[in-house]
């Protein structure tokens, strides 16, 4: 559960013990942010020995807190990335030069993506895999903790001879395992949404 800060509704009234469990929770989600909260919960599960092996999560929480977590927890992260300004590290080497570019998504895309989707044999999907190095660091305040991930942007191909991809019609993942593939993440990332299905319900 979160509180925004935003149009907020009180209690109706106080709860009875105050030290009850869902009153702390109710104190947690009013005072805590989303990513906070989600650090607390993954340590408390560890805690609870509710071992895992991957960190899911869709674009609401697609962010270097988030990839800072699944490290620190060991536990590979497979995330949803909105289309922001985070920059990516792309190395490439230009007449026998090493040359480092800082991109944003949408600038990654249209440098190393746009016209080099590859078919995912057997998915009605395209793909292409990108790895970069990302600097988790939130501020220039912070030391530098750079981290080698894998990016993977995916569009439908209802039409297989579909030679451009529209302005809004491929999504971004990002993977800590450099070693997996598209389908595995993929696969990997679609094991989530039975949590949607639960909420529905």
């Amino acid at each position: 559960m979160f509180i925004s800060q935003s149009k907020a509704q009180g209690l109706h009234q106080p709860f009875r013990d105050g030290r009850s469990t869902v009153a702390k929770r109710y104190r947690v989600a009013q005072q805590q942010t989303k990513p906070e909260m989600v650090k607390a919960m993954v340590h408390r599960a560890l805690r609870a020995n509710i071992m895992a092996d991957y960190l899911l999560a869709d674009a609401w929480f697609g962010s270097k807190t988030m990839i800072r977590l699944s490290h620190e927890a060991s536990l590979t992260a497979v995330l949803r990335m909105k289309k922001n300004k985070m920059k990516y590290r792309v190395t490439e080497c230009h007449q026998g030069t090493l040359k480092n570019l800082d991109l944003d998504i949408k600038a990654l895309y249209q440098h190393a993506v746009r016209k080099a989707w590859q078919r995912i044999p057997g998915q009605p999907y395209q793909s292409k895999i990108v790895d970069v190095t990302l600097n988790l660091a939130e501020n220039d305040k912070m030391p530098e903790q750079w981290a080698h991930v894998r990016l993977l942007f995916v569009r439908g191909s209802v039409d297989t001879n579909k030679a451009k991809a529209g302005k809004h019609d491929w999504a971004v993942f990002l993977c800590t395992d450099t070693a997996l593939s598209a389908m595995e993440i993929l696969e990997l990332y679609a094991m989530r949404w039975a949590i949607e299905v639960y909420f529905k319900e």
